[in-house]
């Protein structure tokens, strides 16, 4: 800085370094005003600049970020100057002594500059995970799940079904009791309040906590543009669930839905509501058959962004044993073990729950490299256990059932040292007798692994067998 050639009135810049405070100018007119005023100052500042004013506190006018950022930390303090004029025009026009002062007050008034920056907190800072489920595993309390599903496979009526379970306060398949009826919110692009009404009472909802946007009163909802209004919103009712159906309806015609960039943020942010009205979401998606291939997930509209920021994801298929059944698959699980596929079925205009599928995501995977269909490939499944069942153990457990009305408990060792060492034919005891269940069912034959067995005072793992009387 100290070596910069004459200004325009002959002499020298003045060399930062020998002064207490600088300024930064945005060009060498104002730089030579001010330095004529007596505030050194310089223009063109470059990086090299950086060290001549360590320790020193430096003035910056608005416009310098690039020198504001460098100086930042080396610098005593960081000030930025704001101005409507350049100094020269002020001089013209004030006169010497009233821009002096106009100077010095913009120089005691300056803020000091800080950067703008993220705050990274240190790990210690943060809470112990407390993840929770309105329904375990399949919707995650404080964030998003994704229902994909094709057309005509009721996913409108599933999650009626969903909304009318969490508003009268019963169980979903396989969940705990929620304790109590809760709010619900439902947005929807495609449906009429009427018809979603009609739908939510076939299934038992409590109608006063289920509130409904529908595709009239959504027009013009977006999340992309219109975030504040959208959380706004939500919060206003704070509901348990909230569903959007379909969730790119309401994106707005500049998002590219394919591109993961341009959607990524609107996921964080969506995230982001749920943990802060604590609550679960669910996104619907309709299904893109020519992207699935080898991952189910990839069935979903849109970019794949979609799945991989989501914690929790199912795909709704048909039952091919019973057409007026469906089968929702769980194919993604991030806080907790996949949950089992639910099968439900639609009847009065409503669903009724309909216990478990054996349809799994490995089972959807399998026929789309297969090109074949979920229910063909469970049954080959089926048929490959059933092949492979350990006879020996078969005929072993109905023996010792047999001509026995009450349920007989084993432990895995005593029934391993009363048939040999190669009776679970190599297998864990609970696979190998997992491997045969169905052959028992069909012979009239209760099994249960995995049960207590107390033997004295001590209580080990083992399982039950029992013969079935049919009347």
């Amino acid at each position: 800085m100290a070596q910069r050639e004459n200004n325009r009135r002959g002499g020298p810049y003045v060399p930062g370094a020998l002064y207490e405070i600088a300024f930064i100018a945005c060009n060498r007119e104002d730089a030579d005003t001010l330095t004529g005023l007596g505030f050194p100052a310089v223009a063109e500042w470059s990086a090299e600049d950086t060290e001549l004013l360590r320790g020193k506190s430096v003035y910056i006018l608005t416009g310098e970020e690039a020198a504001a950022r460098a100086l930042y930390g080396v610098a005593d303090k960081v000030y930025m100057l704001e101005r409507e004029e350049s100094f020269t025009l002020t001089l013209q026009r004030c006169g010497l002594e009233d821009t002096v002062k106009i100077i010095t007050q913009m120089y005691m008034d300056a803020p000091e500059w800080e950067p703008r920056h993220r705050v990274a907190r240190t790990a210690a800072e943060f809470g112990e995970d407390d993840t929770r489920f309105l329904w375990e595993p399949y919707l995650p309390i404080g964030d998003y799940s994704v229902m994909m599903a094709e057309g005509g496979t009721g996913k409108t009526l599933l999650c009626c079904g969903i909304a009318a379970s969490i508003s009268n306060g019963k169980a979903l398949p396989g969940g705990a009791e929620p304790g109590g009826g809760r709010s619900v919110l439902y947005i929807s692009a495609e449906d009429s309040g009427e018809m979603l009404k009609k739908r939510l009472a076939a299934s038992g909802a409590d109608l006063e906590r289920v509130f409904i946007l529908d595709r009239g009163d959504s027009l013009g909802v977006n999340i992309a543009e219109g975030f504040d209004e959208f959380a706004g919103t939500v919060l206003s009712r704070r509901p348990a669930l909230v569903i959007v159906d379909p969730w790119h309806a309401f994106i707005g015609g500049k998002v590219d839905i394919s591109r993961a960039n341009a959607v990524r943020p609107l996921f964080q942010k969506l995230s982001g509501l749920a943990k802060r009205c604590q609550c679960a979401m669910i996104l619907i998606s309709h299904v893109n058959k020519r992207a699935q291939g080898e991952n189910a997930n990839n069935a979903a509209t849109g970019s794949t962004d979609l799945i991989n920021a989501s914690r929790s994801a199912f795909r709704v298929i048909f039952d091919e044993e019973d057409r007026a059944a469906r089968i929702m698959v769980h194919t993604k699980s991030n806080y907790a073990p996949y949950g089992r596929s639910v099968r439900y079925k639609i009847t009065g205009g409503g669903i009724a729950w309909d216990g478990f599928s054996e349809i799994t995501r490995q089972t959807l995977e399998a026929a789309a490299r297969r090109k074949s269909t979920p229910g063909a490939v469970a049954g080959q499944l089926r048929e490959l256990k059933a092949a492979r069942a350990n006879l020996p153990l078969a005929s072993a457990l109905m023996k010792a059932a047999q001509g026995i009305q009450t349920p007989l408990r084993f432990t895995y060792e005593e029934f391993r040292s009363a048939h040999g060492e190669g009776i679970f034919g190599g297998e864990s005891p609970k696979s190998a007798l997992d491997g045969v269940r169905e052959m028992l069912v069909e012979k009239g034959y209760y099994l249960k692994t995995g049960v207590s067995v107390r033997r004295g005072e001590q209580v080990c793992r083992g399982f039950l067998i029992q013969k079935i009387t049919v009347v």
